[in-house]
């Protein structure tokens, strides 16, 4: 993918790999492109190889220069990837990992502002729409799936800063998913961020990421948050922890061995057990407990169609 890139080191939104030819030349942040993005730093972190390291800065900076709008918020503009031009005026919910992506890479006063977008969106609407209109200023497309990466982003944001903004935010969207998104048996989407009307589905990615995101953001004493060494998270928010022993540093793979070699885990042997004392949730139910009950598990309320 990164030799079919356009001269301006802008990736399109849809490749034909049979054709070797973009069918879509959209570039943007956000869904069909965000993952390269993702891929190109965390390859760099976990394997520590310099080229992707050149590669993701590359790319990097030609969002800088033809997708992000500095005078209307730090927003991420679709542009076509051969002239940097703007095509559209929308966002869509995915291009909301992008300020965790920003932390990683060490952008963090960038990420803050891009930040601030998706923040109001979701502050106006208790949920993040699909894709959200700047020009109108209204969503193009209505439902939430539940997804994770605004919160992905807050989670990051958090452990940068240790603002407890983020956390009142993390609050924030707790409450909502409980009183707008929970059901008896569980979570569901929300078809409509306008009328809050829910659906009858919840993704695997809600378990996977939303709320492990989400239970990240409170764990203070969770054991990721003391390891110093280059784990990463995918992008469906699996822990990728570092393969080769911690003597050999960043370089993933033991200086001594070959690849089939390569020692997982810093063992050859996977753990026989797991101590369930390893991972506790004392400190999240103690936030959790400072919540009002009536904002925990309280029914959705909607106003009488005479008082709108």
């Amino acid at each position: 993918m990164w030799t079919a890139r356009s001269k301006r080191n802008l990736f399109g939104n849809d490749y034909d790999m049979e054709q070797e030819k973009w069918i879509h030349p959209t570039s943007s942040i956000g869904a069909g492109v965000d993952s390269i993005f993702e891929y190109m730093f965390k390859s760099y972190v976990y394997f520590g190889g310099h080229e992707y390291l050149r590669s993701f800065e590359a790319a990097y900076g030609a969002l800088l220069q033809y997708s992000r709008d500095t005078t209307g918020g730090y927003a991420f503009y679709n542009v076509h990837m051969r002239s940097g031009e703007v095509v559209s005026s929308w966002v869509d919910s995915l291009s909301a990992f992008f300020p965790g992506l920003m932390v990683l890479a060490g952008d963090v006063d960038g990420a803050e502002s891009a930040y601030m977008l998706y923040y109001h969106m979701w502050n106006r609407f208790r949920a993040l729409p699909e894709r959200f209109n700047l020009f109108a200023r209204e969503p193009d497309i209505f439902y939430y799936l539940l997804r994770p990466e605004f919160i992905e982003s807050t989670y990051y944001l958090y452990r940068a800063t240790q603002d407890p903004f983020y956390l009142d935010v993390g609050e924030m969207i707790l409450t909502d998913l409980n009183a707008l998104m929970r059901t008896s048996c569980g979570f569901t989407a929300m078809h409509d961020v306008l009328t809050h009307t829910l659906e009858e589905r919840m993704d695997s990615f809600v378990l996977s990421e939303t709320f492990k995101y989400l239970y990240l953001l409170f764990d203070e004493e969770n054991p990721l948050h003391k390891l110093d060494n280059n784990f990463v998270f995918t992008t469906e928010g699996h822990v990728l922890l570092p393969l080769s022993p911690v003597r050999d540093g960043s370089a993933q793979y033991p200086r001594s061995s070959s690849f089939a070699k390569r020692k997982l885990l810093h063992s050859e042997q996977p753990p026989e057990f797991i101590n369930p004392d390893l991972y506790k949730i004392d400190n999240i139910r103690e936030r959790l407990s400072k919540l009002r009950k009536s904002e925990m598990f309280a029914f959705p309320i909607f106003p009488e169609p005479n008082s709108l």
